[in-house]
């Protein structure tokens, strides 16, 4: 796959998740098939925003209703998709090698390991939560990082809510390590989720609910202002939620959570989300510097240190954050704006042109808290370090409108505007939760 001489310089770009298929699709608009080949590279074939993970988890949204098939998408926009996962680079040859790619229905193969040539590298491969060699996270634990764990998780509520109408199962057990943000969200969409199953398929599980939120922090959402936690907490403890602080998880077995100092946390459906890591791939990729938890080194511009012609964006990148020894969050909202600088700067690279570091310019914290409305905060305009909140109903719609935002960024305003309409009228008649 290595172009002829004469040829549009080729980027491919590695990873279709919030970045990186923001990065292809400008790119495609200000380059594609005129002054370079744009090719996106993923191991799915179809982008969901990482985001709204957790409500798929409980039902509320089905991961097809809101994925962007990559070939149509390219089609449309100017790039070209590469279906297969990351198993070597060569910087020397310039060169990325894929996987095959098996049937899901029966594992046979579709395509070969195949060689795939670049002029320029952006990886943009995510990354996933970080067991930290606990024994039985990996064995028992759901995880949020790829559709097809939400949707795993999805089924497993769902079966209990039926086990418990059909008084097979006494309560709905549901332990949940990391009071982060992604394990906030959870809590309150599962107990939303719980109430629309008994209202519109008359399972009577709602009153039968036990979730517990377990961390090592002092207080949920740790790396927001403590008013902004403080009222999330109250959220959810009026949800019935149990809020576990201070606390560790030393083993994970087939029935409970057991933490450091005797306790336990009896649960049949466990979720694993406290911390974050670079994908084992990472490590072993030619040419690269890593951090400890496999996130790749990049300098101000988000070039890999080390490996010329090679970019890195989002969670799987180690970006300076000019705070002390800070590095940038690993959030939807930095790789939104790295990719928006990566835009620019590869395009005006073509022309032999610079364009200065990356500045990461926090926009804020929203946390969804299911129908009880949002958790948020803001920087002010004098103090960048200091906040203002912004809870309730108008953080609600201030999140929702995150998402509406990434649709424009990919679809423009007048589709995205399309999107969102379509989305309410599908709510008007179906059931809010999805029971199958």
């Amino acid at each position: 796959m290595t172009p002829p001489p004469g040829t549009l310089p080729r980027i491919v770009i590695v990873g279709g998740g919030a970045g990186g298929l923001e990065l292809a699709t400008r790119l495609g608009h200000r380059l594609g098939h005129k002054q370079a080949q744009i090719v996106l590279v993923d191991r799915n074939p179809s982008h969901l925003w990482k985001p709204r993970l957790h409500e798929v988890a409980a039902g509320l949204i089905g991961s097809g209703d809101d994925e962007t098939n990559y070939l149509a998408h390219g089609c449309v926009h100017g790039f070209d998709f590469a279906f297969g996962s990351l198993l070597s680079i060569d910087p020397t040859a310039k060169t990325v090698k894929l996987d095959r790619v098996l049937s899901p229905a029966d594992g046979s193969e579709i395509l070969g390991e195949r060689t795939l040539h670049y002029d320029t590298l952006v990886l943009a491969l995510g990354s996933r939560v970080n067991d930290f060699g606990i024994p039985g996270v990996l064995e028992y634990c759901h995880m949020l990082d790829s559709p097809a764990q939400a949707l795993k998780l999805q089924r497993a509520f769902l079966d209990a809510a039926i086990q418990v109408g059909a008084g097979r199962l006494d309560r709905v057990r549901v332990g949940i390590v990391g009071a982060g943000a992604t394990g906030v969200e959870l809590a309150a969409e599962l107990h939303h989720a719980v109430h629309a199953m008994e209202r519109w398929g008359g399972l009577g599980a709602s009153g039968k609910l036990d979730i517990t939120l377990v961390d090592m922090a002092s207080r949920i959402l740790p790396a927001v202002d403590p008013k902004t936690s403080s009222h999330a907490t109250k959220v959810l403890e009026k949800l019935g939620v149990r809020i576990l602080l201070g606390q560790s998880v030393e083993r994970v077995t087939a029935d409970a959570l057991h933490l450091k100092g005797g306790k336990t946390v009896p649960c049949e459906i466990k979720v694993w989300a406290s911390g974050v890591s670079g994908h084992d791939i990472v490590a072993k990729l030619k040419g690269l510097s890593l951090t400890p938890g496999n996130r790749i080194k990049v300098d101000d511009h988000l070039a890999c240190i080390g490996a010329p012609d090679i970019f890195a964006m989002g969670d799987c990148a180690a970006a300076p954050a000019h705070i002390g020894n800070a590095l940038v969050p690993p959030t939807a909202q930095v790789a939104h704006q790295q990719a928006n600088y990566l835009a620019k700067l590869l395009e005006r690279r073509l022309a032999g042109r610079s364009i200065g570091p990356f500045k990461y310019q926090p926009r804020g914290t929203l946390v969804s808290l299911g129908e009880g409305g949002a958790a948020g905060e803001f920087p002010t305009l004098r103090h960048s370090q200091s906040v203002f909140p912004a809870n309730g109903t108008l953080a609600k719609l201030l999140y929702v409108s995150l998402y509406h935002m990434h649709r424009v960024a990919l679809h423009g305003w007048l589709r995205a505007t399309a999107l969102f309409l379509a989305d309410r009228l599908r709510r008007t008649t179906l059931p809010p939760v999805k029971l199958h």
